[in-house]
């Protein structure tokens, strides 16, 4: 992957190539931010760089055979590690081994993903994922192999909070003198959950999420037409990842749509049929998607509340499609009740993430939410 193809990110490519000019490149560098972000990409684009054979100023020439390998992801001393949780027919000591060609497979076809994704794709969205203690052998077994081309060896960790603590402790001094020419990337969304004595080894860098004009212009290079790339980017909210998701797959943002929509038009009547209703319809989506929709709602609260605030008229493609007037909604809404209802749903998507009852903790939210939107500004 070539550092021209990942969307902005300008500073931070301009700070990555200079910090390599100058020699003040890290052994371990921790490239931290939210979720949504090209972070993935970029490590894999900047490892490229590193291991080309003739680099030019701004990116790697995308002809040597070092990135001709990368290109396929058979860059013999190129290693990954990521999180992952056991399926039948795993063996005992399970590492990323296992999982490797399906992990090659995903991030050939989608190097700009979440971590819900990669657990769809593996079909574990509702167990727990980890990095484990033997994953942390592996790693250690990898680095300490002689280099196949005889230059650096390259290992990107994708998610390293996943890391169990017995994991992290055993990589303490494989991130502080690694074996050989080693260079180790760690892809962090959390990084406050990292042990600081892996943080503190690391040189870090920051990806922000890209601006709406950058989405807007990355959509439309993928072949989607202006407007739809604008739709996208305006609800995406600078997550990439769902900017892609809404544009490739529309037809499900409306279906989330019109489950907000109806949600809150039983929550407001408070009729207790079809709170129930949006219950079962709710608890029949799977795990990710059911995230994916509280965030959808969360943001759709913000859009409401935020055009009440500033007296602007409450604009979002998804309702103005589904002929759901979000003004109306706004109308019962006010700092009080709304910030209530943003920790309701924050919530419920923490409490879903750690696989609670989803029909206990939705209509559970769907009572407070109930009682919220009678709530009086003061």
């Amino acid at each position: 992957m070539l550092l021209k193809d990942i969307p902005g990110l300008y500073e931070e490519k301009k700070h990555l190539l200079d910090s390599v000019r100058r020699g003040r490149n890290s052994h371990a560098q921790l490239f931290h931010g939210r979720s949504g972000t090209a972070s993935f990409a970029l490590a894999l684009a900047y490892a490229q760089y590193l291991a080309c054979e003739n680099p030019g100023e701004d990116d790697s020439c995308g002809e040597c055979g070092s990135c001709k390998q990368f290109e396929k992801l058979s860059y013999p001393d190129l290693h990954f590690s990521f999180p992952f949780a056991r399926v039948a027919g795993a063996p005992t000591n399970l590492n990323c081994d296992f999982f490797l060609k399906d992990w090659l497979h995903f991030i050939s076809e989608r190097p700009i993903f979440e971590l819900g994704d990669w657990l769809s794709n593996l079909e574990v969205s509702n167990k727990q994922a980890q990095i484990n203690v033997h994953e942390s052998s592996r790693i250690i077994q990898k680095l300490n192999l002689k280099s196949y081309a005889g230059k650096a060896k390259f290992l990107i960790i994708y998610l390293p909070e996943y890391l169990h603590p017995s994991a992290a402790n055993k990589l303490l001094k494989t991130l502080e003198e690694p074996s050989g020419d080693s260079i180790i990337l760690l892809i962090s969304e959390d990084p406050e959950k990292l042990l600081q004595t892996i943080t503190s080894r690391c040189q870090k860098l920051y990806i922000p999420r890209p601006k709406e004009s950058e989405l807007i212009d990355y959509l439309e290079a993928r072949g989607l037409s202006r407007e739809s790339a604008q739709n996208a980017a305006s609800v995406a909210e600078g997550n990439l990842v769902h900017a892609l998701k809404i544009a490739e797959d529309s037809e499900r943002y409306l279906q989330y749509g019109a489950l907000f929509q109806n949600w809150m038009r039983g929550c407001y009547s408070a009729k207790v049929q079809e709170i129930f209703a949006f219950v079962d319809e709710f608890n029949a989506l799977d795990k990710e998607s059911q995230k994916e929709a509280l965030r959808f709602f969360l943001q759709t609260l913000q859009i409401a509340l935020g055009a009440k605030v500033k007296s602007e008229k409450a604009l979002h493609p998804i309702y103005q499609k589904l002929a759901f007037k979000l003004d109306g909604f706004a109308s019962v809404l006010h700092l009080k009740n709304a910030s209530m209802a943003l920790e309701v749903l924050d919530k419920a998507i923490y409490d879903i993430s750690r696989n609670g009852n989803v029909k206990i903790i939705i209509s559970d939210a769907s009572f407070k939410f109930s009682n919220l939107l009678r709530i009086k500004a003061a």
